[in-house]
């Protein structure tokens, strides 16, 4: 019988983030919560700085505190989640990215939220754009440093990104596809058997909306959006895994097959909404290679054949 014994247990998917991993474990270690909990710590390959940095920031802490990883092969967030849930003793399961620094009142928001069973509980996370080191940031308390946060002013690209997301994201939460407003990180759901991410996925989403659509869908859970649950996302260049900002052909082949299998899997869901991206998608004739490229106009383009066009080029190339 499976052990659960905490009230929650926040999984913190880390990859290369040394630096933001510091203060996630602080801010955890520090928040106003005061049931009981554990935080694991599960990584997706990393170098050996980021577990040196989780042994010296749990030190002499009083929390429950794990370690989990495994070899570097590819974007591989859903088996390092798995590796977490597998491990975890919490009632409820918290999911953090390792580039998300929560507000103090994070944890406990989160498990006010949960008033009903089969809830999942998606919160906010507010834009402060690249995160280089440290430095920038004040010296003192964790809690100076979240005030920081909270007054620092994002550049316009930033506070753009979160507007748009924040503003989409309620309109998806209440659309017959509300799967859409959910992103893995900064997301908690009760713990059941049902609670895994599908490890298929390889390379850059969208395992984290299979994952939601499946609970949905499958096991009649429902999705609310909060957007006063807080996190701040401090990103780490060398982490970016969006394809739509790396740019890569290998990464944005590993999406579109992605997306295929999600499609398949999931059946009835109309293909705009699962090939959304798509139309930034443009093939180089000379180099046949992908590219991304602007949002072209809605009218410009056929969805139905950019997705086909697509599936015939993974078909020719060893995809599915």
């Amino acid at each position: 019988m499976d052990k659960r014994d905490l009230d929650l247990s926040v999984i913190v998917v880390v990859y290369n983030q040394a630096e933001s991993l510091k203060l996630i474990l602080r801010s955890l270690l520090a928040q106003d919560f005061s049931g009981s909990y554990e935080i694991i710590v599960t990584d997706d390959g990393s170098s050996l700085d980021v577990f040196r940095v989780y042994c010296t920031e749990i030190k002499q802490n009083q929390i429950s505190t794990k370690y989990v990883w495994q070899p570097d092969h590819q974007f591989r967030a859903a088996a390092a989640r798995n590796n977490g849930i597998r491990i975890s003793r919490g009632r409820i399961i918290l999911f953090l990215d390792g580039d998300l620094v929560p507000a103090l009142d994070t944890l406990r928001k989160h498990v006010e939220a949960h008033t009903l069973p089969k809830m999942i509980v998606a919160g906010n996370r507010k834009w402060h754009g690249e995160f280089r080191n440290t430095n920038y940031l004040p010296n003192g308390s964790i809690d100076e440093v979240i005030n920081f946060l909270e007054e620092f002013s994002a550049d316009e690209k930033s506070r753009h990104r979160e507007e748009v997301e924040r503003k989409r994201r309620k309109e998806w939460s209440a659309s017959p596809y509300p799967w859409r407003a959910c992103f893995s990180s900064n997301l908690s759901v009760e713990w059941s058997s049902d609670i895994y991410f599908d490890e298929n996925f390889v390379g850059w989403g969208p395992e984290d909306w299979e994952f939601s659509c499946r609970l949905c869908t499958k096991h009649g859970y429902i999705l609310v959006y909060r957007d006063n649950i807080t996190t701040y996302h401090l990103e780490t260049p060398s982490a970016v895994g969006n394809i739509f900002r790396t740019w890569t052909h290998e990464k944005i082949v590993m999406y579109m097959k992605n997306t295929f299998y999600f499609f398949n899997k999931c059946h009835g869901l109309p293909m705009e909404e699962v090939f959304f991206g798509f139309p930034r998608f443009i093939l180089d004739p000379i180099s046949n290679r992908w590219q991304v490229v602007p949002r072209p106009a809605p009218d410009s383009y056929d969805i139905k054949e950019l997705v086909e066009k697509a599936r015939r080029w993974l078909i020719g190339h060893g995809g599915k």
